[in-house]
């Protein structure tokens, strides 16, 4: 019998049919905590994101124009979770990669594209904010059905242009300096130009964090004004005569009411929008500083699986800083929903 050296690729492809991947670096208790941790984060991402696409769908005080970007975006995180984190879970706790170079490539397009994706509709929450608060006036002409659908597009098809180099096998000579997927028995390993990657990730991330940051800057300097403004009217009413006192004080009331219900939205999304860029900048800034990086190193991994935490946590988000959510999730999971023909009309406002 002739003595051969059983290299890694023998190994993972063998150990693959025997379902026994070992790893170096993980023991079997610790394998297994791994794999139930990141499951537990897969499903909480999964469940969590169909929770608001249900609920935005379902109730109709819900579907708003700044809502229905909320479950655009929704629809990729939930994507995160179905396409991207089963795979990269995988790959980080085997450290072998199973399925071929096409989903390899396909891998990495679904994740940079969904990333992407998550940030431009962050932009546009932040736009539709911004024009709520700062030009309220003018909202229902700035921010239309079409400019909506617009912007949804723009979110989508732009991420899945920006990363199509991906999936596309360059020539070699063509490839060189541009990208290169180097796919094995055993592993799925991508490596880009700086240039490439600051124009797929770096590039969209940091004008985001920039423009997110001065938008929200100068919701909260309007917001502010807007507070004192009415406030200011509300003392003034007491000095009134009675009868117009009634009058300025139910105007005033309502658009108090009407600020703390647009404030209150873009507290919740600016949370999300705040969470979604600081989960997402330790692999931005190994990425920026360290550009020659190994993409099967630690720090990347790590980083990696921070950020995708951010597509599970908008849920929480929401029922924490959002009653209509909240009630509407509540309704969602009681099944209330399906005891009523009124539920789909039942006011999430007044529900505690």
């Amino acid at each position: 019998m002739e003595n051969r050296t059983v290299g890694p690729y023998d190994h993972c492809v063998d150990s693959f049919y025997h379902l026994n991947c070992s790893s170096p670096t993980f023991s079997m208790s610790e394998r297994t905590a791994a794999l139930s941790a990141i499951t537990t984060l897969i499903l909480a991402t999964v469940l969590g994101n169909l929770l608001i696409i249900t609920s935005i769908a379902y109730f109709r005080q819900l579907q708003t124009r700044t809502n229905i970007m909320a479950l655009s975006l929704a629809v990729a995180d939930l994507l995160v979770g179905l396409t991207v984190m089963p795979y990269s879970m995988m790959k980080a706790v085997y450290k072998c990669w199973f399925y071929g170079q096409f989903f390899c490539n396909l891998q990495y397009f679904l994740d940079y594209m969904l990333t992407n994706s998550s940030i431009m509709h962050l932009g546009c929450i932040a736009y539709d904010r911004y024009v709520a608060i700062c030009d309220p006036l003018r909202y229902s002409q700035r921010v239309t059905n079409h400019t909506v659908a617009t912007m949804l597009l723009i979110s989508w098809f732009g991420p899945a242009l920006f990363s199509s180099p991906i999936l596309v096998n360059f020539n070699p000579e063509w490839s060189r300096g541009i990208i290169e997927i180097i796919s094995c028995p055993n592993q799925c390993l991508f490596f880009v130009s700086t240039w490439l990657v600051s124009v797929v990730g770096v590039c969209p991330y940091v004008l985001s964090l920039l423009t997110m940051s001065y938008v929200y800057a100068r919701i909260y300097i309007v917001a502010r004004r807007q507070g004192r403004q009415i406030s200011s009217v509300s003392l003034q009413v007491h000095a009134q005569q009675q009868q117009q006192q009634q009058v300025e004080h139910t105007n005033t009331r309502q658009k108090w009411t009407a600020m703390k219900r647009e404030y209150s939205a873009a507290k919740t999304l600016g949370s999300i929008i705040g969470f979604y860029l600081l989960s997402w900048l330790p692999f931005y800034m190994v990425v920026l500083f360290f550009p020659n990086f190994q993409n099967s190193s630690a720090a990347v991994r790590i980083t990696t699986w921070i950020g995708y935490i951010s597509s599970a946590i908008n849920p929480v988000l929401y029922a924490t800083l959002n009653r209509p959510f909240r009630s509407a999730f509540v309704a969602v999971i009681s099944c209330k929903m399906l005891s009523s023909t009124r539920a789909r009309t039942m006011d999430l406002s007044g529900v505690k």
